[in-house]
């Protein structure tokens, strides 16, 4: 079977051209991409193909790097393909942004694909690649979805050189006469990928020969096991989780219920945040995912949710009356007690660790947090609760508590009424 051959079939197993479509083609002058073109262009009539290649200068490698441009300038001059070109300085605006070349470069390409109108972005991904990718993960630590690879097909991106191995697209350039330009960085070890590219493989090479091919199979083996346990965590995922629900779950199914539902979020979970979430399965309470985004749990349900602790403001109004004629004002106040018995000046604030109360008849002094808890107050609401104090402690949780030392009883001459609305914070 011919390389066109084996790629053709490669196109057709995923579906990956239709008839008509505009395609931007990544194209660097290496082996890899210019074979890539060389099969887009034998199919362009064929399938009425619209070609657009994209060239990206990194400013790396000096003139070399212009000659490369140059190259596939002239090769589209030749061909008649749209070329376009994207001039950039990776060193510096990698140090910018503060990630590593290799990423920084990654960013600009993608961003610059997405930037002509393309039904498809063509790359030139190989086995090869796909490989090393597996491998570097598996040094750095994956999950079973990044043991899946580089996906065929991701979007509208299309890798039609996914199944050729390096050796395959070298003995094609060869025997095609395909023109390519060599990048001298491809011995770099610097690069990360580089030293598994050309350290790492040949020892595992040399235990096995035929490595890379073992090696992409696991990855289809992979591929199938992800896609079965997505799948079946599908069918859980909902704008709330259901502990009961999913909590008896295999590991590997709950793990990605909830991986899938923090990516409503925009979230990508690692595994420490992962752990986090899971543990709230068995109790009350938070913790953070990333920023202002928390993961709640109140034994019943499991939801992320945008949490600001400074969400409300108290406005409030007071007086105090005799004991006798109190009771016509209740209606309009929202807490009262025994004026006589509170303790300077009365103030209203948000919930503060270590905060605790003494509830009327309770017989007991409680933490707020151990009090909500019992009370099955939603995480959430909790800290846009008034805690009421005077200059001694606190004396009331609106709606939920007024503290034994200040409650009304037969001795009780005054009552004080205190008035609290709160209102959103601009």
């Amino acid at each position: 079977m011919s390389i066109i051959q084996k790629i053709d079939e490669t196109v057709k197993k995923y579906n990956m051209l239709s008839k008509g479509d505009r395609v931007a083609v990544g194209v660097s002058g290496g082996k890899d991409s210019m074979l890539l073109l060389y099969y887009l262009l034998k199919r362009r009539e064929e399938l009425k193909l619209e070609l657009t290649v994209m060239n990206v200068e990194h400013g790396i490698r000096g003139e070399e790097s212009l000659r490369d441009t140059e190259f596939v300038k002239a090769f589209c001059e030749e061909n008649s393909i749209d070329f376009r070109c994207l001039k950039i300085n990776a060193p510096l605006g990698a140090k910018e942004a503060g990630v590593g070349v290799e990423e920084y470069s990654r960013n600009k390409r993608y961003e610059f694909f997405e930037s002509v109108n393309a039904d498809k972005i063509a790359t030139a991904h190989s086995l090869s690649d796909n490989v090393e990718t597996v491998i570097f993960r598996l040094a750095r630590g994956t999950s079973l979805n990044g043991f899946k690879g580089i996906p065929p097909v991701r979007g509208n991106i299309i890798r039609p050189l996914i199944e050729c191995s390096a050796e395959d697209i070298v003995t094609a350039c060869g025997e095609l006469g395909i023109p390519y330009v060599t990048d001298e960085t491809n011995s770099d070890n610097a690069y990360t990928r580089n030293g598994i590219r050309n350290e790492v493989m040949p020892l595992l090479k040399s235990v096995n020969p035929q490595a890379e091919n073992a090696i992409s199979r696991f990855i289809a083996s992979t591929a199938e096991v992800d896609d079965f346990i997505t799948e079946t965590a599908k069918k859980y995922v909902d704008s709330v989780l259901s502990v009961n629900d999913i909590k008896p779950l295999h590991p590997a199914v709950l793990k990605r219920v909830i991986e899938l539902y923090a990516e409503n979020f925009g979230v990508v979970l690692d595994e420490l945040h992962l752990n986090s979430v899971i543990e709230l399965l068995n109790k009350n309470g938070r913790t953070q995912i990333k920023g202002r985004l928390f993961a709640f749990s109140n034994n019943e349900t499991l939801y992320f949710s945008r949490y600001d602790k400074a969400e409300t403001s108290f406005v409030t109004e007071s007086m105090t009356k005799d004991i006798s004629e109190y009771k016509k004002y209740i209606d309009e106040f929202t807490f009262y007690c025994d004026g006589d018995k509170v303790k300077g000046k009365v103030y209203v604030r948000h919930r503060a660790d270590g905060d605790s109360v003494t509830p009327v008849g309770r017989g007991c002094t409680k933490t707020l947090k151990k009090l909500f808890n019992e009370l099955r107050v939603p995480v959430t609401k909790r800290t846009s609760i008034p805690v009421i104090c005077d200059e001694e402690g606190v004396i009331g949780v609106l709606g939920y508590a007024t503290d034994e030392r200040v409650k009304i009883d037969n001795n009780t001459v005054s009552v004080f009424l205190l008035k609290i609305n709160t209102e959103d914070c601009i």
